[in-house]
């Protein structure tokens, strides 16, 4: 008996789809013209091709283990999960079989280290405020201070593209100073109605240095612009650093009387002033200043060329923020 001849590709492929279809052998044979050993050796090439490549080294049994102590303890690397289970493959394979179910290795966020008190104070702020109407949002002067440094201020991994053994070479390495380089302390505020006075700190931030801020620069400038700037009725916003809650600042938003906002610590994702600062410390990092007077003057001219736009999305997202809190259980947020 001969053998029989060999499909073509588009063939295979008819044969295949007509099987798909749920036709029998001769209702194919007729259709194509072909024998029943065609359509079998058809048939089984397709079975072939799907089968081709590397054998696993890995069972399905393995694979599971794998990816449930990579859940159970996420920070655990590759090289451990290989110890603690005993495994013969590489850690290149235990790598890959967290990609497919969807665990590839990434960086870590840095957030506020949150205690239980915090995450529930967190989540009460989120609830109390999540129907907010956004006029209400509008009349908070949102208020913080920021250390802006004269190298790294992006603040985010660098990456480059060289040829091997060429590390050293002067256009392929990264420049640093020691300590960093110059660096700056300010203090801001902003409303919906756009971005309010920026101040310069000089020494040491404590409960004496923001009482002079408090004296000097809020009632010469902050409160001119909180009247010219806000409603009638404004509410003042900071976080729950010891210095901002001493005797003396209390006594001093009181005889001012001036309305604070009761607000949770530990949450800067809550405060929308944060994102100014990343624009601020992006700024920086595209002008790239030599000196700390060139990185205040930087400072100062990127924090008048926000634009009022730009604070309008922020407070309106408040909201949002309040929602994210609270689907997160109080936890941190992309915020």
């Amino acid at each position: 008996m001969g053998r029989s001849r060999h499909c073509s590709e588009d063939e295979r492929f008819l044969i295949k789809k007509l099987i798909k279809e749920g036709k029998t052998y001769k209702e194919v044979q007729k259709i194509i013209g072909c024998s029943a050993k065609m359509i079998s050796n058809a048939l089984k090439w397709e079975q072939k091709t799907e089968k081709r490549g590397r054998k696993r080294k890995t069972t399905p049994r393995m694979d599971r283990r794998i990816a449930k102590l990579a859940k159970t303890q996420p920070m655990m690397g590759s090289k451990r999960i290989k110890q603690d289970l005993q495994l013969t493959v590489s850690t290149v394979t235990i790598r890959r079989r967290l990609t497919e179910v969807n665990l590839p290795a990434r960086s870590p966020r840095k957030v506020p280290l949150l205690r239980k008190r915090h995450v529930q104070k967190r989540l009460q702020f989120a609830k109390e405020h999540i129907d907010w109407p956004e006029k209400k949002w509008h009349n908070i002067l949102w208020t913080d201070e920021s250390k802006i440094v004269l190298f790294g201020s992006k603040g985010h991994r660098q990456y480059v593209r060289r040829p091997a053994n060429t590390e050293f070479k002067p256009q392929y390495s990264l420049k640093t100073i020691k300590h960093g380089g110059a660096s700056i302390m300010i203090w801001g505020c902003f409303s919906y109605y756009g971005v309010g006075p920026i101040h310069r700190i000089q020494g040491i931030m404590d409960q004496f240095q923001y009482i002079r801020i408090l004296e000097e620069v809020m009632e010469e400038v902050m409160l001119p612009y909180a009247e010219e700037e806000m409603p009638l009725r404004w509410t003042f916003q900071q976080d729950n650093d010891p210095k901002h809650t001493s005797k003396r600042a209390k006594a001093w938003f009181q005889m001012n009387k001036i309305q604070l906002m009761e607000w949770p610590a530990q949450s800067p994702d809550l405060n929308p002033i944060e994102n100014l600062w990343a624009d601020i410390k992006s700024a920086v990092h595209e002008a790239k200043p030599r000196n700390a007077e060139e990185l205040w003057n930087t400072v100062q001219l990127s924090w008048a060329a926000i634009p009022v736009e730009r604070c309008q999305k922020l407070v309106d997202s408040m909201h949002h923020r309040c929602v994210a809190v609270i689907g997160n259980r109080g936890f941190a947020t992309k915020y």
